[in-house]
């Protein structure tokens, strides 16, 4: 079978768009999204200046991060090595657009599904060349067999110097540049002072290195396609909602085996669980494209994505609470006990399949690496805590033993969660540019006043200070607004998490 690629000559492309709109004709595109475009970079300063343009497009990836994301198997491989997309079985979900590097996935407004350049799979299996490669006029875009040695595109591959966009992915693309300009093909080596679509001018990336060019020579972009942050706040409620629902049954263990046997730890921890794991649901249902689709997860499995593996991991989480509920409703404690080791292990999974979700966001250097699965752990014991410190304060009106362990143990776990923050974003050196510049919104940028007064101090040190402070002697009120701030803390980190680890530009 064939193995297709591009290579792109950008010293012949001239910045027509004949491509895009070829594109957009082929595969009736709507109006304001793209499956190939063309971006434009300035350098210099008048009179001595240069534009590059550059095509994007789908890279067609030998090990194609959006495969392995998608729940559904919507994304797959065919046999000529293209990646094409089974729209009836997308739920819309946009993992896939958070773990490709190049942005090159859209979710299209008429279908409500993922859309993107398949190679013009049509054409080629008629023998005829992709609409964009026929309409190029300077003939910049060579296309063919990577394998087949008497093919051109092979031959430039084999005897030309060329770049591929962010190879440090490892992803393997298959669109090859020829004669491409740093500051083109890497989007964050480039300013942002305006973005142009249709007429109307957009407001910049948040990540973009500055607000205008320091030195009027930098290269800048002048025409981009802008898009939009896949997740936003539903996301937050969901991580939000899982963390209290996980971290009421992951402390109700604790208490039990602790000998805490009271109405918190037998009754108030399943019955919250329950509710936030539900309400879990809800939030992710209702933020799917095609939430009618939702069951598709589980009946479409693909076992290589870690939304699947959550959602069997939130399934059984939630029928082991009500198992708990049901067991302490009918007085069986020998049941709880037995319950104890799986709903620990299961809690810790429920939680944690996150950060592991999130990293499969390769395009999102931010949400990279192990700390984030280890935070939300600890965030969770701290939202577990303070439901139920707020269950306990409100039920019994205080009872020392019990709300001064839930007070250690919340206090402790804020703790942990701000010693991850800071050294993983105050103290610990940035590993690309990328995470440079998600980090440096956090510290001194859009997100600087929510992390340090709302997740960092609000949220964070003083919640600690209120109940190391007065111990087990707080009053019912005290304890109850330093468990609020604390998940409200926790809330602000995960709205700064979410949207900086978007807030830098991909293409």
């Amino acid at each position: 079978m064939p193995n297709y690629g591009f290579a792109i000559d950008l010293r012949k492309c001239i910045g027509c768009h004949a491509c895009t709109i070829a594109c957009k004709a082929e595969h009736q595109i709507p109006v304001g999204v793209n499956r190939c475009w063309v971006k434009t970079v300035e350098k210099g300063t008048f009179p001595d200046t240069k534009r590059f343009f550059f095509p994007v497009l789908c890279n067609q990836c030998e090990d194609a991060p959006c495969v392995r994301i998608c729940p559904t198997n919507a994304l797959f491989k065919r046999r000529d090595e293209i990646v094409d997309l089974n729209a009836s079985s997308c739920i819309g979900c946009r993992a896939c657009m958070e773990a490709c590097p190049y942005d090159q996935i859209f979710i299209d407004p008429n279908t409500h599904t993922a859309e993107k350049c398949n190679f013009c799979a049509n054409r080629v299996e008629n023998k005829l060349l992709p609409s964009c490669v026929s309409v190029c006029p300077t003939e910049c875009r060579i296309f063919g067999d990577l394998d087949d040695p008497r093919s051109e595109v092979a031959q430039i591959v084999q005897r030309e110097a060329f770049m591929v966009r962010k190879p440090e992915k490892g992803t393997g693309p298959k669109v090859f540049y020829l004669g491409a300009e740093e500051s083109v093909i890497r989007p964050e080596a480039s300013v942002r002072p305006l973005v142009y679509k249709e007429g109307q001018v957009h407001l910049r990336p948040l990540g973009a290195p500055m607000p205008d060019p320091e030195n009027p020579g930098d290269p800048r972009v002048d025409y981009d396609i802008p898009h939009g942050q896949p997740w936003g706040i539903d996301m937050v409620l969901y991580l939000l909602f899982k963390a209290i629902s996980t971290g009421a049954m992951l402390v109700a263990a604790v208490l039990w085996y602790m000998g805490y046997r009271d109405a918190v730890s037998t009754m108030a921890a399943p019955v919250i669980s329950l509710v936030f794991v539900t309400l879990t649901a809800v939030v992710l249902i209702i933020d799917l494209e095609r939430p009618e689709r939702f069951y598709y997860i589980l009946t479409r499995s693909n076992f290589r994505s870690w939304m699947v593996w959550g959602a069997y991991f939130l399934t059984a989480h939630g029928a082991l609470s009500l198992a708990w509920l049901a067991a302490a409703w009918f007085g069986m404690d020998q049941a709880i006990s037995w319950m104890l080791a799986p709903v620990v292990i299961v809690a810790i999974l429920a939680t944690s399949y996150t950060g592991f979700l999130f990293a499969q966001g390769l395009g999102r250097d931010l949400w990279q690496g192990p700390s984030a699965a280890i935070d939300l752990i600890a965030q969770s014991a701290a939202a577990g805590s303070a439901s139920l410190l707020i269950a306990s304060l409100l039920l019994s009106g205080g009872a020392p033993g019990i709300d001064a362990f839930l007070g250690i143990t919340l206090a402790m776990s804020v703790i942990a969660h701000l010693v991850i923050l800071v050294f993983e974003h105050v103290f610990s050196p940035s590993p690309t540019r990328h995470h440079e510049l998600a980090t440096r919104t956090i510290l001194k940028g859009a997100y600087s006043r929510l992390f340090w007064g709302g997740a960092i101090i609000g949220g964070g040190v003083l919640p600690v200070v209120m109940l190391l402070t007065l111990g087990a002697t707080f009053s019912p009120v005290v304890g109850i607004v330093a468990a609020l701030l604390a998940l409200a803390g926790g809330a602000a980190w995960e709205y700064i998490w979410v949207e900086a680890g978007q807030s830098v530009p991909l293409s």
